[in-house]
């Protein structure tokens, strides 16, 4: 479900675009010069402290200053003279001027601490209070309009293992439990490398997300839906951050690849339910059955992002209780109908910093499962009519993998406090196929240190990609 406190990610351009939640991004200083902005935007040179002389640099501090000395308010003009066309057909001014609205009050007191460039992308770390992030914007060559931005939050990567030995002890000492999976693709079945616990089924955020995919897939390859029909934002199927589908008004038409793939980049919650809703929960339960998940009355009835957000911030503990202790079938009339007419609020989102019931009350999912479920992906994506899964699947690398060694990255993590997890479908330089797939759930009341964890994953792909 990624984080409740709200980071925004505004994502655009083509081409991998500037990089995706959770990304540790280092770059060498670029040596480029200062360049003027072109056009009206030009009048006045823009400034902010920290930000560097430079074609980016003069952007990012025009975005700043709009943020930390406007509350974010922002009009179509200037808009429009700062972002590209590009950017702009993916993310539409109404839109963009929303978000900015909401990044205002959350930024307040923005200062740079460090910025990074290389050529037309700048890495600019900032914070605001105690609040850490990483600001990553790409400039449009040779406009100078911005035609790529992310706000994301700032982790710094811990130490990477050495070998699959090591990576399965670091995991261990990084949370109570702890799975891996690391298995070749063999024409869909996943045959295991290097394993730890791989049959736990544990908490795994918004990995879940990997089933309505399926289930959505399952419906195209049925004739029932086209990748290219349209869906109507609904005010009632809307949910919290995560995603921007939430800011877009009641009646906006989308297509269904593109919830999809903003299910999938930048893991929208209120793309995820309208996909959950159209397909239907029994569909997407029927997809859970299908892929081989080990447990499937885990995730029975398979729950939106806007139920578990009431669970989670609006349900009494004694009304949890019991709604765990009903049977399957008055659990899913409890979902369909008590918590129907209900939206979610971040009201005390702010103190959601720990595990809640991480145990009983979430997604579940083993490594094995996960494996298999992007197992089965891969299988539907050899029909012509689910070939583009893959290409949504890719929309999201989740770290900096070497390309030169996997030409391939598919991706889908999930997290919630307490709660990290991480699956990649690779396609190695050799033309094997692989999964990769780890989750971690701590304690009740504790949390996951995701620096460090990063740290293991990335250790662990490269092995992979060393290893032949």
């Amino acid at each position: 479900m990624s984080k409740v406190w709200v980071v925004l990610l505004v994502v655009a351009c083509g081409g991998g675009g500037a990089p995706k939640p959770n990304v540790p991004w280092s770059q060498p200083p670029s040596t480029r010069p200062a360049e003027p902005i072109p056009g009206p935007v030009a009048v006045a040179k823009p400034s902010f402290p920290g930000a560097p002389n430079t074609a980016a640099g003069d952007q990012l501090a025009w975005l700043f200053g709009v943020i930390a000395h406007h509350e974010g308010k922002l009009d179509r003009a200037e808009a429009e003279a700062h972002f590209h066309q590009s950017f702009l057909d993916q993310v539409p001014l109404e839109r963009l001027i929303t978000l900015f609205e909401h990044l205002g009050p959350q930024l307040a007191g923005l200062k740079i601490v460090d910025t990074r460039s290389a050529g037309g992308r700048l890495i600019a770390k900032v914070t605001a209070g105690d609040t850490k992030l990483r600001v990553v914007l790409e400039l449009d060559q040779p406009s100078g309009k911005i035609s790529g931005l992310v706000f994301q939050p700032d982790v710094e990567a811990g130490p990477k293992p050495t070998s699959f030995d090591e990576a399965a002890h670091m995991m261990s000492a990084l949370a109570p439990r702890a799975q891996l999976l690391v298995a070749s693709l063999d024409n869909g079945t996943c045959k295991p490398l290097h394993q730890l616990a791989p049959k736990a089924e544990l908490a795994i955020g918004s990995a879940f997300k990997l089933y309505v995919l399926l289930g959505l897939v399952d419906r195209i390859l049925a004739g029932k839906a086209k990748w290219d029909d349209e869906i109507a934002v609904r005010d009632d199927w809307k949910s919290l951050p995560s995603g921007i589908t939430q800011l877009d008004p009641a009646g906006t038409k989308l297509t269904i690849k593109t919830l999809a793939e903003r299910m999938i980049s930048i893991s929208d919650n209120t793309a995820t339910d309208h996909l959950l809703y159209t397909v239907g929960r029994t569909a997407v339960e029927a997809a859970v059955r299908s892929s081989k998940h080990a447990q499937p009355s885990l995730d029975t009835p398979f729950l939106s992002t806007r139920e578990l957000f009431l669970f989670k911030l609006a349900t009494p503990a004694t009304e949890i209780a019991r709604y765990l202790a009903l049977s399957p079938a008055r659990r899913r009339a409890y979902v369909d109908k008590t918590l129907a007419g209900k939206s979610p609020t971040l009201d005390g989102a702010d103190q959601w910093k720990t595990a809640r019931q991480i145990d009983k009350l979430e997604w579940f999912a083993s490594s094995e499962d996960l494996c298999r479920v992007m197992g089965t992906l891969w299988t539907r994506a050899q029909h012509a009519k689910a070939a583009p899964v893959l290409d949504v699947l890719a929309k999201n690398s989740g770290l900096p993998i070497d390309k030169t060694v996997f030409p391939y990255v598919g991706y889908k993590g999930g997290s919630e406090p307490g709660v990290l997890s991480m699956t990649y479908l690779l396609r190695r330089n050799d033309d094997r196929w692989f999964v990769v797939t780890m989750s971690f759930n701590s304690d009740e009341g504790g949390a996951v240190e995701e620096g460090k964890i990063i740290g293991v994953v990335s250790g662990i792909i490269e092995l992979l990609g060393n290893q032949r």
